[in-house]
């Protein structure tokens, strides 16, 4: 039960939200200059993140990725309800602008202001930057403005009346920091049906 409701989030979420978004592909020994910018969907993981070596088929990298985790949960034992506490990570990497990402101004006397805009994807510029945040940000409220419309998830209700929590990562007070890459949290409770039947020992007594 648990490993299915688990799951079933990842898959919810992979559906109803990760198609929405593109961001970018890491690449570790190329994250100047000479990175021609590559967009994904987010990658939808179950409890954790593969490393490199042990992605499903498909999947070009861990990040941009969510990962949907179990971190607690409560069985009402009189009232035979299952509450699950859940906490979706969301990950993404962007070490500044690429010059294939600008739009760059020519003049054009038919277009409005006298200039359109083109992207050369041939570009090699690169300004190093810390707005890759802003990228997890957009992230965030897209999933947050998805779970707050829906009422279940895979035939599970989302207990509205506990909020749903987010935040970035820290520690002892700080934002941790992992540029390029970028992290942050939401959390919610799911009710998923009713305690599991106690198993019947009579048989091996």
């Amino acid at each position: 039960m648990l490993t299915e409701v688990i799951q079933q989030t990842a898959d919810w979420i992979a559906k109803n939200i990760c198609g929405k978004i593109e961001l970018k592909i890491p690449d570790d020994f190329r994250n100047d200059s000479g990175y021609k910018t590559k967009v994904v969907h987010p990658a939808s993981f179950p409890l954790y993140v593969p490393g490199k070596d042990r992605l499903p088929p498909g999947i070009p990298a861990p990040v941009p990725s969510v990962c949907v985790q179990m971190v607690s949960g409560t069985d009402m034992l009189i009232d035979k309800i299952r509450t699950l506490d859940m906490r979706i990570v969301l990950a993404c990497w962007n070490p500044g602008v690429h010059g294939n990402e600008l739009y760059r101004p020519k003049g054009n006397i038919d277009a409005l202001g006298g200039h359109s805009y083109f992207v050369d994807p041939d570009s090699a510029a690169f300004e190093k930057g810390t707005d890759g945040w802003k990228d997890n940000m957009v992230f965030q409220d897209l999933v947050l403005n998805t779970l707050e419309k829906a009422e279940c998830i895979a035939g599970h209700r989302i207990i509205k009346e506990s909020g749903i929590k987010f935040g970035l990562f820290t520690e002892d007070g700080d934002i941790c920091d992992y540029y390029p890459y970028w992290h942050s949290w939401i959390s919610f409770q799911l009710e998923v049906g009713l305690t599991p039947k106690a198993p019947d020992y009579n048989q091996f007594l």
